[in-house]
């Protein structure tokens, strides 16, 4: 059986400050998961850009926040938090989530401070770096699925009639690779995501391939859903 996931749930997997890290690990933890390898890059890529700069963002705030007068380390604090987010939305809001997330590691760590900023650096760098390494190691651990170039233009050719419904390339690409591989595969094949909205529209795509097409043995799964229903 095939378990793909779709970026969001990787993240949590690697992320343990990510909300869902503790449910996607007991989730997973007696079942591989099958990460398709438009997702696998796709996360290196961008984890790694979008990380950064939200780094970038939070010293922005920390050399707004040296030029303040603060009472106490609490409103010190509280000020880069506020800065960090608000830098984040009016110049770089699709990275929102990420800017929050560094945010809280900083903060979990003690260096939200402007007399700690050199030490926030250093362990913010490393830390990213670490990541990495995480999302590396998961081809040691979890199937990395590739497609010949056959495939890929088969999925390509899906993704050509859905991209529309969906509200970016990204989601249609997973979707559509998704797919190609159910149809040309005996084995049940599904798809996992922490994206609501995308599980909502991808079922609704899928009913009408499958009228097409019966081969196609996807089903897609928002996990949260899936967690809640095995634990009735």
């Amino acid at each position: 059986m095939a378990n793909f996931v779709d970026t969001n749930i990787v993240v949590a997997k690697v992320v343990d400050t990510d909300p869902n890290h503790k449910l996607v690990e007991e989730f997973f933890k007696d079942s591989r998961m099958d990460i398709m390898e438009s997702v696998y890059q796709e996360l290196r890529q961008t984890f790694y850009e979008k990380a950064f700069s939200a780094l970038t963002k939070l010293k922005k705030a920390i050399s707004k926040a040296n030029k303040m007068e603060f009472s106490s380390e609490e409103e010190e604090i509280r000020a880069i938090r506020e800065l960090t987010i608000q830098i984040c939305r009016e110049t770089e809001p699709q990275i929102l989530n990420f800017c929050e997330y560094i945010v809280k590691v900083a903060e979990e760590r003690g260096l939200l401070l402007v007399r700690k900023r050199v030490k926030l650096l250093k362990e913010m760098n490393d830390f990213i770096i670490e990541q990495m390494s995480k999302i590396d190691r998961l081809s040691s651990t979890h199937r990395i699925v590739s497609f010949e170039t056959e495939e890929l233009e088969s999925a390509i050719d899906i993704y050509d009639r859905v991209r529309e419904r969906f509200k970016d390339d990204y989601d249609a690409l997973i979707f559509s690779e998704a797919v190609m591989f159910s149809a040309k595969t005996d084995e049940p094949c599904t798809l996992y995501t922490l994206d609501r909205n995308f599980a909502g529209t991808a079922r609704k795509v899928l009913e009408e391939l499958r009228a097409e097409n019966p081969e196609i043995k996807l089903q897609v799964v928002y996990l949260l859903d899936e967690i809640e229903k095995r634990a009735e």
